[in-house]
């Protein structure tokens, strides 16, 4: 007969398999979708890797672990308006940019249709009361809104009357209000600016800005029935304007912010060149049968900003909500896979560092390569199939009862076979 040496664990295996995602709509929580684990650390050891995305904001408003450790990843350089990914990872900072400052407006583009069929006005234009005599079936008007340097919004009107077949007249100029500018004995009345700030340099019957736009025959203001472009839209007067370079200057008082200027004759018009400023007509028609319609189809310029909320995309890139309706970069979290993450080593607290039989961590964005993506407001749950597990333990549980009465059986028989002999 050979004695057994009883039994003992083989080995105990890590499973790496993707648990199930549960939502719970905190937006610090964070899922990986596929291989890869997150990257912390930030306190000066070798970076740590886990699964579990249940992650805060400390005090500073860097993204931390439920430990403290820091989430590590890149942050948004404003500078070079990028993120370096080939950087070492570091800790992410939500806060970094609490507020966006505002920016003054430099390009505006309007699109629209002005009537064809629009009566035609042989009057002269010479000052703002000879604008509000023009009859309301020979003119179009439409305001708009700019932004100054300080992010303060200032409303201003764009008017066209028509004086000529395919020609019409546009005027830039603030929204006026009579008042008596005199004194009580010499009054004196005059067409003023409700908003303040727009400076007037006491010339209060000319505009800010006003030019000529002339359609071609088919109705637009390049005629594309020509081999030659038509250059239909000139500047022909104002205050602060130079006709040599087509520019008009809004001013404010006392120079308390910087002066908005805008260019009439841009060929085009693009809202993300920052070299170009632009007061763009060009894509405004002229047809008939319809009605006069213009608006404001792209522009520039916004107020300040603060922080409101954040969102985190399925690369890992972190955007800033902000109140004044934009929103803006701040980093992108890090995802490291390994060729045997089952080769992992356990710390604790659902970390893990890499080890000779893992490999060296592939640090880079989520969604890359093989490294899973980002789902923001959910968790992972664990990997344990709790079904097969329950029915794994029934079985041995009945198998265990199933023994425990052989042995009674046994028991009862012998019993029974004493009894038998007395």
């Amino acid at each position: 007969m050979q004695i057994g040496l009883g039994v003992s664990v083989a080995s105990v295996d890590m499973n790496m398999t993707r648990g199930s995602l549960q939502r719970t709509d905190n937006p610090t929580d964070l899922a990986i979708e596929g291989d890869g684990f997150f990257v912390v650390g930030g306190d000066g050891k070798a970076p740590r890797f886990t699964r579990a995305g249940n992650f805060s904001l400390d005090k500073m408003g860097n993204l931390v672990t439920a430990t403290g450790l820091n989430v590590l990843g890149w942050m948004y350089d404003p500078v070079n308006n990028q993120i370096d990914t080939t950087k070492s990872p570091s800790k992410i900072n939500i806060l970094a940019f609490p507020t966006l400052p505002p920016k003054a407006t430099d390009k505006i583009s309007f699109d629209g249709n002005l009537s064809a069929d629009t009566k035609i006005y042989s009057g002269q234009i010479t000052k703002f009361e000879d604008l509000l005599n023009v009859p309301a079936d020979s003119k179009y008007s439409t305001s708009f809104k700019i932004f100054d340097s300080q992010g303060k919004e200032h409303t201003l009107q764009l008017t066209f009357v028509k004086t000529g077949d395919n020609t019409w007249e546009w005027f830039v100029d603030a929204p006026r209000i009579k008042k008596n500018i005199g004194t009580a004995q010499n009054p004196q009345e005059a067409y003023v600016y409700v908003d303040d700030m727009i400076e007037a340099n006491n010339d209060y019957d000319n505009f800010i800005a006003r030019g000529t736009i002339t359609f071609g025959q088919a109705g637009k203001v390049f005629d594309d029935e020509n081999t030659a472009d038509v250059e239909g839209i000139t500047i022909t007067g104002g205050r602060f304007i130079n006709t040599q370079d087509g520019t008009f200057t809004i001013n404010f008082k006392n120079n308390v912010v910087n002066p908005v200027t805008l260019k009439v004759n841009s060929s085009q018009f693009d809202v993300n060149d920052a070299t170009n400023i632009a007061f763009f007509l060009k894509n405004i028609t002229q047809f008939g049968n319809m009605e006069s319609s213009i608006r404001v189809a792209q522009m520039t310029g916004y107020s300040a900003g603060s922080l409101q909320g954040f969102n985190v995309d399925a690369s890992g890139k972190i955007t800033g909500v902000y109140s004044n309706g934009l929103n803006q970069l701040i980093g992108q979290i890090a995802v490291a896979t390994f060729a045997n993450p089952a080769g992992l080593q356990r710390i604790g607290d659902n970390l893990y560092i890499n080890t000779v039989n893992s490999g060296d961590p592939e640090i880079g964005t989520p969604g890359s390569g093989s490294r899973g993506t980002i789902s923001q407001g959910t968790l992972e749950m664990s990997n344990v199939d709790l079904a097969k597990e329950f029915t794994d333990m029934i079985v041995t549980q009945r198998g265990y009862q199933a023994n425990a009465r052989v042995i009674t059986a046994s028991d009862e028989l012998l019993q029974d076979l004493v009894n038998i002999k007395r």
